[in-house]
């Protein structure tokens, strides 16, 4: 591979970062402080970029030159940040899906498809307590902040950054039309962490812990009450007519892997879930398509319960309802 096919290749991920509103003869001008013109060669190939640039753009684009210089035709370039309490905090994570939502919205034509594991984070946020101890089990157990090891769970684990970031989310969310396929499992990992602080003593209540449980009710209602409109909405307020499409997929034989595929007009990009809480994406078209013919596979294979299906749908929600409300019931 010569350098000018890496040079291209290396503004191919930086166009296919950039959101389709923005100009990527702007972006690399005012990145690397050169004319449009002098941008232009350097996008067409004309002039060697310096060292020096081809630094400040793989830094700011979160770009790996070795992976560009040795790449190879079974390869496919992924790209994210990984949490960790010291060098990308849960704040610092929260952004980051801030940042990927608003990519997403500005993508012509938008539509996001996941294939869920757990309750995809975005219905946690309008829950105060229920998100408070999202946030906190994740910290707490899954990432291992230290200084979470010996606090009990008050209800309070979210500080304002986190709940004001919590309803950018949700509000982003809500903008983009979404397909979603569940499985019972996926709420049965929450009711799982729950019962595992209540069993570790680590609520430091009754009160707390009946209210997260109440909340998470609560969630199942506002997604029965979208599944059925086939529209999403906010937490207390109605469909609107014309509100985004929100399609619920029930496979009860296949469990998710927390898959995000998101498909618009000109480009498509997959997000994959490793270690618990993290995404790494990729927009390498043929992994795009392998993943969107494999979603579509299993969503014919999948029972529709938005709109339609309202046996199915009553059927699903209320099993999970009295899964909760036996849980509940024991709480003394």
């Amino acid at each position: 591979m010569n350098t000018s096919d890496v040079q291209a290749m290396l503004f191919n991920h930086v166009r296919a970062r950039l959101p389709e509103h923005l100009s990527l003869v702007d972006e690399v001008a005012e990145l690397l402080n050169i004319s449009n013109d002098s941008a232009y060669r350097r996008i067409r190939g004309e002039k060697t970029i310096a060292l020096d640039e081809l630094r400040v753009i793989c830094n700011t684009y979160h770009i790996s030159l070795d992976q560009l210089l040795f790449i190879q035709n079974n390869t496919v370039i992924f790209s994210g940040n990984k949490v960790d309490s010291a060098s990308f905090g849960f704040n610092e994570y929260l952004k980051d899906i801030i940042h990927n939502l608003e990519l997403f919205k500005s993508l012509s034509n938008p539509h996001i498809y996941f294939y869920n594991k757990d309750i995809p984070i975005f219905h946690f946020m309008p829950f105060p307590e229920l998100r408070a101890f999202k946030f906190f089990f994740w910290k707490r157990t899954l990432l291992g902040y230290s200084e979470l090891a010996k606090q009990q769970f008050n209800g309070l684990g979210t500080d304002e950054e986190s709940a004001e970031l919590g309803k950018r989310i949700i509000r982003l969310y809500s903008d983009i039309p979404s397909t979603e396929i569940w499985n019972e499992e996926n709420v049965h990992s929450t009711i799982r962490q729950i019962e595992f602080y209540r069993q570790s003593n680590i609520f430091s209540d009754r009160y707390i812990l009946t209210k997260v449980y109440e909340q998470l009710d609560e969630l199942l209602n506002q997604l029965d009450i979208q599944a059925e409109a086939g529209k999403k909405s906010l937490f207390g307020h109605q469909p609107a007519h014309n509100a985004p499409g929100y399609d619920i997929y029930v496979n009860e034989c296949l469990i998710g892997d927390n898959t995000i595929f998101v498909d618009s007009d000109k480009r498509q990009i997959t997000c994959l879930n490793h270690n618990g809480l993290n995404f790494t994406s990729t927009q390498d078209k043929d992994f795009c398509d392998y993943t969107s013919r494999n979603l579509q596979n299993i969503i014919r294979k999948s029972a529709h319960i938005s709109r339609v299906g309202e046996k199915e749908r009553n059927m699903f929600f209320n099993t999970l309802h009295q899964k909760i409300h036996s849980k509940m019931s024991n709480i003394v």
